[in-house]
C-alpha cells in the first residue's frame, strides 16, 4: 500500500555516530567523545511509508557486481525480489567489466532477463603509459557494445587514483582518452562518469569537517593533500570533456559530482545539452537544501535521473520515495545508502508529472537498450 501515513508521535532516531556505544559513558559527561555521541531528536514529526513509487522506477545508477561466480542464479533471483518489492523496473549494473566478465555479466543480468538489467562495461587502465593504450582500449570497448554493453562507466579513480609511471594522475580530460569519447558518440552509448567525490572529503580531516564520522571509518576516502587533484581542477577536468564533445551524452554521477553547489550544476545543464544527471546517494545532501533542490528538479525535469549507488533492497528505494514524494520532514536518509552526515532531510514532493520524468521517462529517451 502506498503512501501510508502514521502521524502518532514517532521520535526520529538520529544515527550521528559511525560506531556503536562501545565502552561506559565517562564520569565527567563533558568529556564524552564525539564518535560517542548519539542525540535523540525530539522532534515529532508526520511518518510517510511509500512501499512502491509512483511510476515504475529505472535505477541509473547501481553497482550489482560481475562474473558468472558472483552473479549466481541466487543472488539474481534475490535482486529480483527486491526489485519487485519496491517497483523497480530497471537497474543499470555499472559493474560490467570487459572481454569475458563482461559477456558472462551480459548473461546472467541482460541476457537472462532482458530489460530487468542493463550493464555497463569499463576500461582497463593498466599500462597507461603505452603509446598503444588508445587504440588498446577503444578496440576492447567496441567489442564491449558489440557483446551488448549499453554504455561505459568511469569511477572518480580517473583523476584521483590512476597514474602515469612519474606519479601524475591521469586527469578526466586527458588526450589518450579521445578516441573513447568519440566511440561513445558513434555507437550512441551515454557514459556515467563520477568524478571526485563529496566537498568535504577534499579538506582536513579536523573539527570542521561535516562528514568526520564517516571519513573516520573510511580514511580511504580522504584526498585532501598535495598528492591529490583539487576537486575543483577535477570538475574542471570534467566539464572541459563535456563541452569538447557535445555528441556524446554524459551522465554526472551524484547529482553531476556537485550536489552541495546546486548553482554551479544548474549553470553546467545550462551550458552543455548533452550533460544530464542522476540523483544516486546523494539525498543526504539535497534533502538538506529541499527549497533550491526542488526548483532543480522543476526546471530541469527533463535532464535528472533516478539512481541509488546502493544494490537492491527495498527500505533503500523507500527512502527515495519518501524524499522524492513527500513533504515529510526531519527524517534520517542512511537508511537510503549509508550514513553521511549528522543531519537529517526534508522531503521535496514533486508533482507526479516530474516524479513520471526522473522515475522512468528521462532513462527511456536516454539509455541504450530501452528505446
Amino acid at each position: 500500500m502506498r503512501g501510508f501515513e502514521c502521524v502518532s508521535c514517532l521520535v526520529v532516531m538520529v544515527l550521528a555516530s559511525a560506531a556503536a556505544w562501545s565502552q561506559s559513558p565517562p564520569a565527567d559527561i563533558r568529556e564524552l567523545k564525539l564518535r560517542d555521541w548519539e542525540p535523540r531528536s525530539m522532534m515529532v514529526t508526520k511518518q510517510t511509508v511509500v512501499e512502491t513509487p509512483a511510476f515504475p522506477v529505472i535505477d541509473v545508477h547501481n553497482h550489482l557486481g560481475g562474473g558468472k561466480e558472483f552473479l549466481t542464479r541466487e543472488r539474481v533471483d534475490r535482486y529480483l525480489a527486491e526489485m519487485n518489492a519496491a517497483g523497480v523496473q530497471t537497474v543499470v549494473n555499472l559493474d560490467g567489466g570487459w572481454d569475458s566478465r563482461l559477456k558472462e555479466t551480459l548473461q546472467a543480468l541482460d541476457e537472462a532477463h532482458p530489460k530487468r538489467f542493463l550493464t555497463f562495461a569499463l576500461l582497463d587502465f593498466s599500462d597507461i603509459d603505452d603509446d598503444g593504450w588508445s587504440a588498446r582500449e577503444a578496440k576492447r570497448l567496441e567489442a564491449s557494445f558489440q557483446a551488448g554493453a549499453k554504455g561505459l562507466k568511469f569511477h572518480k579513480t580517473l583523476g584521483l587514483r590512476y597514474r602515469y609511471k612519474n606519479g601524475k594522475p591521469m586527469p578526466v580530460d586527458d588526450p589518450k582518452l579521445e578516441p573513447i569519447w568519440d566511440l561513445c558518440a558513434k555507437f550512441n552509448r551515454p557514459v556515467m562518469i563520477h568524478t571526485a567525490d563529496p566537498a568535504a572529503f577534499f579538506t582536513p580531516l579536523d573539527r570542521f569537517n561535516e562528514r568526520w564520522h564517516e571519513l573516520n571509518a573510511h580514511p580511504d576516502w580522504l584526498f585532501y593533500g598535495d598528492q591529490f587533484t583539487p576537486r575543483a581542477e577535477l570538475l574542471a577536468q570534467f566539464t572541459r570533456v563535456v563541452a569538447k564533445h557535445p555528441r556524446t551524452t554524459f551522465i554526472g554521477a551524484h547529482f553531476g559530482n556537485n550536489a552541495e553547489d546546486l548553482a554551479t550544476v544548474a549553470k553546467w545543464l545550462d551550458a552543455y545539452p548533452n550533460l544530464v544527471i542522476d540523483i544516486d546517494a546523494r539525498i543526504s545532501e539535497l534533502g538538506r537544501q529541499p527549497y533550491t533542490a526542488r526548483r532543480m528538479f522543476l526546471k530541469y525535469h527533463d535532464r535528472i535521473m533516478f539512481g541509488t549507488d546502493t544494490p537492491p533492497k527495498r527500505e533503500a528505494f523507500r527512502i527515495y520515495y519518501r524524499f522524492l514524494e513527500t513533504d515529510d520532514e526531519y527524517f534520517d536518509p542512511a537508511a537510503s545508502h549509508h550514513l553521511q552526515g549528522f543531519w537529517m532531510i526534508y522531503g521535496v514532493f514533486l508533482p507526479r508529472e516530474v516524479l513520471q520524468e526522473l522515475y522512468h521517462k528521462n532513462a527511456e529517451r536516454i539509455l541504450y537498450g530501452l528505446r
